[in-house]
């Protein structure tokens, strides 16, 4: 286990070392130098203009040292991440891989390797088969996810280093969006993020998603510039990595295992609550808050996971806002069809889609579609698949019988609501659960969608079922 320990710290090091710009950092230094030299030969110059030049350069040689120092340091911080893992596992000695990393035939071996590698990566970097990982993002994403240990390592670390910092944060009632895919759960993200005193997970917090501090200082040394595209969805919504995301199932995964089947998810309820559990999100939601608004700010998520667990939620975290848009279900079930056709394709074209979206957690879509195994839902499907209009109907009827249980604790919000009149909606809402909006034009982000869903094409008597149910949860007064 020691080799093991030994290569999955090797592999550590040369990600981190690429991710953090080592080489860029020490060829800007050689150019800095270079400049330099040319200053002291130059024949145009004064010694006066010499001597100031030479002291500007000299103070930005000593950063760029310092920068390289802190590169370094962390592509060596980054190596112990699974040395230490495994030690605490169990697995293997922290002493016997150190040792066997010192001896010398594994540091030839390596150092080879290691530059091999180094080679491939710069020129493979651009090359990410359709998506916008590139060859180096990819390797560190597999690190990230290899194995549970690694996100919990970094966790634990961060932990550590950071625990004055995150204990001194206080608990305020997180705010939860969660409801169906497609129901308009990331438009309401957005609009919602944008009101001062939330914090969130942005796209920048991937791949170690359970330590943001400790990923913000590594990676913020070698941070990406935001430039927005429009998602994988092909819905017209442009992320970037400033973005808010879904990164929470990650965390649900890590502790409830055993309600994840290949062929569907479990419900939780309230007989899962877990103390530990609700420590390690309570504690996550702090750093969360801390990262983005310094300590004062409410922890917001959107989860479409949540649908499942709505009065595990209520158990966990008892002052939570729990929000759910309600979208007119035979608009919904073709919107839901269109994107599983949309994943399949995008599954079967890159395999590392197909991956990325496994490892966070998303299971709605594509070849990794699992449903949730909400009541009625295998009767009301009559077998159908998930290829069939009516499977998707089917499922929105399952999914909001289990929403219409638990009415009476969440604010629901219809979409055309949001769409014809988002800035009182919101406000209101907003006022409801304690967030200040004033000044927010919420109307930005929401506009009117044409109907387009054929209504011939649905099952009778699912259709007659989903529209009862449609209004019945439009009507349900909102949470206290």
């Amino acid at each position: 286990m020691a080799a093991l320990a030994s290569a999955l710290a090797i592999l550590a090091f040369l990600i981190a070392f690429q991710a953090v710009g080592v080489v860029p950092a020490a060829r800007l230094a050689i150019r800095r130098a270079a400049d330099a030299g040319k200053v002291m030969r130059s024949a145009h110059l004064s010694d006066a203009q010499k001597e100031t030049q030479v002291q500007q350069a000299a103070l930005a040689l000593l950063r760029s040292a310092g920068s390289i120092g802190l590169r370094f340091a962390a592509s060596f911080f980054a190596a112990l991440l699974p040395i230490y893992g495994l030690s605490g596992l169990g697995l293997a000695s922290s002493t016997d891989t150190f040792a066997f990393l010192a001896r010398w035939d594994v540091i030839v071996v390596s150092s080879v390797l290691i530059t091999l590698a180094m080679v491939l990566t710069a020129r493979m970097k651009t090359r990410n088969n359709g998506s916008d990982y590139s060859f180096l993002d990819r390797l560190l994403h597999r690190l990230a996810f290899a194995a549970p240990f690694v996100q919990v390592t970094a966790s634990d670390i961060e932990d550590t280093m950071f625990r004055k910092d995150i204990d001194r944060i206080a608990d305020l009632p997180p705010v939860f969006i969660t409801g169906l895919p497609r129901a308009g759960t990331t438009i309401l993200l957005n609009a919602l993020h944008e009101v001062p005193g939330v914090a969130t997970h942005l796209y920048r917090d991937m791949p170690f998603v359970m330590a943001p501090l400790l990923w913000a200082k590594l990676s913020g040394l070698a941070a990406k510039p935001d430039a927005p595209k429009q998602r994988a969805h092909g819905d017209g919504i442009l992320v970037g990595y400033d973005s808010p995301e879904a990164f929470e199932e990650i965390m649900w995964r890590a502790f409830w295992p055993g309600k994840y089947h290949d062929n569907r998810i479990d419900l939780w309820s309230k007989s899962d609550l877990n103390a530990e559990a609700t420590t390690f999100f309570k504690r996550q939601f702090r750093k969360i808050a801390l990262q983005r608004c310094h300590g004062n700010g409410r922890y917001l998520s959107k989860n479409n996971g949540n649908i499942a667990r709505l009065g595990l939620l209520r158990a966990m975290f008892p002052d939570a806002a729990i929000i759910v848009p309600l979208r007119e279900p035979l608009e919904h079930a073709a919107s839901l069809l269109r994107q599983h056709q949309n994943f399949l394709a995008q599954h079967q074209r890159d395999a590392f889609v197909k991956r990325y979206m496994r490892d966070i957690g998303h299971f709605e879509f594509g070849e990794l579609h699992r449903p949730i195994a909400f009541a009625d839902f295998e009767a009301l499907s009559g077998g159908r698949q998930p290829g069939d209009l009516n499977y998707w109907l089917a499922y929105w009827i399952a999914a909001h019988k289990n929403i219409l249980s638990q009415a009476g604790h969440l604010h629901i919000v219809p979409q055309n609501a949001l769409a014809t009149d988002s800035n009182r909606v919101l406000s209101q809402l907003c006022q409801t659960i304690g967030l200040d909006a004033t000044g927010i034009d919420f109307a930005r982000h929401f506009h009117p969608v044409a109907a387009t869903a054929d209504v011939n094409l649905f099952d009778a008597d699912l259709r007659r079922e989903a529209a009862q149910l449609y209004q019945a949860l439009a009507d349900t007064k909102p949470a206290d």
